[in-house]
């Protein structure tokens, strides 16, 4: 119910005007132990064993916002993999003397541009990332050569959330659905939601869903019978998932 009017269905009080969003930045990330060492990593690219290394994570955790926040820092270039597949020798071989993002990378279809800027990029200084949910071993590609590239690079990883980081990814995939989750909400949330990026996005949809049906604001019912729903409703069951 809308208490400023009883007859009217609850909306959410913001509203998308199209604004374009800002460019993430690494300083801006929040840091917990969850991501600490990757992004320490990602933040001394001078430090780096070798010019090309991987960075890993499980699903939905953020991986293209890093790899974007990684080029927004060091003014590089940030590419998807379909993208990438696309680019000509002449474009390679400007982009490796900088820094290089490919998103998704073991998705890149020209394996021939993942040697080719793996090659030159350690000849000319360059520094490039490479994101997958895949570790490196496991790409599927034809060439010896680049298979053999790949076995040898540098990985960081970006672990499943711990408890400070479902906190605020809870708050920030609900203000995607410009939801607000009130301070007894997400206490309600934290012992009984699977510590995975995943079940934060999963709830979160399942909550909007909610909200859109029930026209109510996010509540601890709410948020309960979302809950119930995926069984997720025994605190003890977390150590178990």
């Amino acid at each position: 119910m809308n208490p400023a009017n009883p007859n009217r269905p609850y909306k959410p009080s913001q509203l998308s005007l199209g604004f374009p969003a800002k460019e993430p930045t690494l300083d801006a990330l929040l840091v917990t132990e969850a991501n600490e060492s990757a992004l320490a990593v990602l933040g001394a690219p001078q430090s780096w064993p070798f010019p090309v290394i991987c960075l890993l994570g499980p699903p939905r955790c953020g991986l293209s916002v890093l790899a974007r926040a990684w080029c927004q820092e060091f003014e590089g270039s940030y590419h998807v993999a379909k993208e990438f597949s696309r680019l000509k020798s002449r474009g390679l071989a400007a982009l490796a003397s900088g820094f290089v993002a490919v998103d998704d990378a073991d998705r890149v279809k020209k394996s021939e541009n993942l040697l080719t800027l793996i090659n030159t990029a350690t000849a000319e200084g360059g520094h490039v990332l490479l994101t997958s949910k895949h570790h490196p071993s496991q790409w599927q590609t034809q060439s010896a050569d680049l298979k053999s590239r790949l076995m040898a690079l540098p990985v960081i990883e970006i672990g499943e959330p711990d408890e400070k980081m479902l906190k605020a990814r809870l708050e920030s995939a609900a203000e995607r659905y410009f939801l607000k989750l009130e301070p007894e909400v997400i206490k309600y949330l934290v012992p009984r939601l699977e510590l995975s990026y995943e079940a934060i996005e999963i709830f979160i949809e399942k909550l909007n869903d909610k909200v859109t049906e029930a026209g109510r604001a996010p509540s601890v019912p709410l948020a309960r019978e979302v809950v119930e729903e995926l069984g997720w409703a025994d605190p003890d069951q977390r150590s178990m998932l």
